[in-house]
């Protein structure tokens, strides 16, 4: 669906409307920032944010700087056994589809994996592997 006061190129552009609006209308010293995908897994209580890029793009500084501040709330959140709150996971995943090739960097733990096998990242996807098995 083509929003008729959008141009296609705005429409890859900006992920939404406020996106667009912030960055026309509000403060540019402040960073505007939107996430891939949220993901949550009720049945293993695990919540992750996922940065998608192809695998030659760059993550602009500013939007690695809200991941890894995400990062550092989360693994405090994580390490807090008291808390029920489900175990929080960012991670930056760099990859083309369909994804016979990716990196994953874990931003929590400060760790980079590679998969050469488009079912183990799709088992990672599904959660039916932990990122430390991979």
């Amino acid at each position: 669906m083509v929003l008729e006061y959008r141009s296609v190129e705005e429409l890859n552009y900006y992920g939404s409307d406020l996106n667009k609006f912030m960055n026309e209308k509000c403060s540019k010293l402040m960073t505007v920032n939107n996430i891939d995908i949220v993901q949550y897994k009720r049945s293993k209580n695990i919540l992750r944010i996922i940065e998608s890029k192809h695998m030659n793009e760059k993550i602009p500084f500013s939007q690695k700087e809200v991941l890894e501040k995400f990062s550092k709330v989360f693994k405090f959140v994580n390490n807090d056994k008291d808390l029920d709150f489900p175990t929080l996971e960012v991670y930056i995943i760099k990859g083309n589809y369909p994804y016979n090739n990716v990196i994953i960097y874990d931003l929590i733990n400060n760790n980079i994996k590679k998969i050469n096998d488009i079912n183990i990242f799709k088992k990672f996807c599904n959660f039916e592997c932990d990122y430390n098995d991979l």
